[in-house]
């Protein structure tokens, strides 16, 4: 498994880790580390001076288990792992000597014991361990903050903000916005409940539309009375919102919140023109935020939320722009090349093709931005300020 950048900071040295290997009869083993090494892609090291029951068991069960703390947020990730080889000389086993040797001369103390390996493991899995992340989890207020911010940036008015709870289906209420009956009504928040736990447990965003229609359509051919139903129907109100959307919240793969949104006035447009691909973009970095966000100021919140939530849809709007997604390399290249007032003649030399190569992706430039011109694919560049971009 390849390991992504973010996590990069883990191998730096900075915090203690530990190393879990089991032998075959699966008596466990735990080890401290002062430090694990990236080695290269999907392979990450360890230094083995006095590791000689860690040692035995790998060579007996090649599976183990290092726990990690990011010195960024004092998160812990849990990295699965399986032994590979050991290596007694070259490049890597040299780097983790000389590592080790200049920390002890800078410490002022001798090596406590010669390298004698450098134990190579493949990464096979990662999981980011948020049931130990108490101490990081966001004060209340935060999540109203984050409705807040949502409210203001897409123009959306009833929200409620849900975490999963520690059973199986249920969630809780964090924080609402703009519901009717909130604080008196004991079921103002019957209908985002049972959305939030249809997303818990489907694991994806939720659309529903035409609510009331529909919700009066399935009380019309259920004729058994109310009182003897076990879950007694949501009536229809005029509070009764027309559309929802409920979209989760995920730190690397983990859910750790639900966002529900809800219209009653019929006029929600955006909440469906929104893409799902920008929703799992924007709650994965939402629930980046949430976890370090306990050590943000307060009166610093909403920045930093409106800051995300920005940079999230100008991410978005890069990637969903057909310039990005449908152009290729190439394609790009002539069009940046174009705006900047280049024959053909004059881009075919600066990208050593031919000039019936640069006609011919002029041609598909043309059909996938939809502009019919050389005038129009300048101004589309310079509309989107591509050329800054790329200069």
């Amino acid at each position: 498994m390849m390991l992504p950048t973010e996590l990069m900071p883990l191998f730096e040295g900075a915090l203690p880790s530990c190393l879990v290997t089991s032998s075959a009869e699966g008596i466990p083993n735990i080890a401290n580390l002062t430090r694990v090494w990236h080695a290269e892609s999907h392979f990450v090291a360890i230094a083995n001076q006095m590791l000689n029951k860690t040692y035995r068991n790998l060579i007996e069960n090649p599976l183990a288990l290092l726990k990690i703390i990011n010195p960024r947020d004092f998160i812990q990730w849990e990295i699965s792992v399986r032994y590979i080889r050991s290596e007694y000389e070259g490049s890597l086993f040299e780097h983790i000597k000389q590592d080790i040797e200049t920390i002890s001369w800078m410490a002022g103390v001798p090596l406590s014991a010669e390298l004698r390996s450098v134990v190579v493991f493949e990464v096979t899995s990662v999981r980011q361990c948020i049931e130990e992340a108490i101490h990081l989890k966001p004060a209340p207020e935060t999540y109203g903050d984050l409705l807040h911010v949502l409210a203001a940036v897409h123009e959306w008015h009833r929200l409620s903000f849900w975490i999963p709870a520690e059973n199986d289906r249920d969630v809780k209420l964090k924080a609402s916005r703009g519901v009717p009956g909130a604080g008196v009504d004991a079921g103002a928040f019957d209908m985002m409940k049972r959305l939030a736990m249809l997303v818990k447990s489907k694991q994806r965003i939720i659309r529903l539309r035409n609510i009331r229609s529909q919700l009066r359509y399935l009380h019309s051919i259920h004729t058994e009375p109310q009182e003897q139903k076990d879950k007694p129907m949501i009536p229809v109100t005029e509070t009764t919102p027309s559309s929802c959307l409920a979209f989760p919240i995920r730190s690397f793969h983990t859910l750790i919140g639900i966002i529900c949104c809800e219209d009653a006035s019929g006029q929600m447009k955006a909440i469906h023109s929104i893409e799902d691909r920008y929703l799992v973009y924007l709650g994965e970095k939402l629930g980046e935020t949430l976890l370090t966000i306990s050590t943000v100021p307060a009166q610093e919140r909403e920045a930093l939320f409106r800051q995300v939530i920005e940079l999230a849809r100008l991410q978005w709007e890069k990637e969903a722009d057909p310039f990005h997604s449908s152009l290729s390399a190439r394609e790009r290249q002539v069009a940046i090349n174009v705006a900047k007032g280049y024959t053909n003649a004059e881009i075919a030399k600066q990208l050593f093709i031919s000039l019936r190569t640069v006609t011919t992706h002029l041609e598909r430039i043309y059909q996938k931005l939809n502009v019919p011109s050389r005038a129009a694919l300048t101004r589309y560049v310079m509309e989107k300020g591509l050329l800054k971009e790329n200069s």
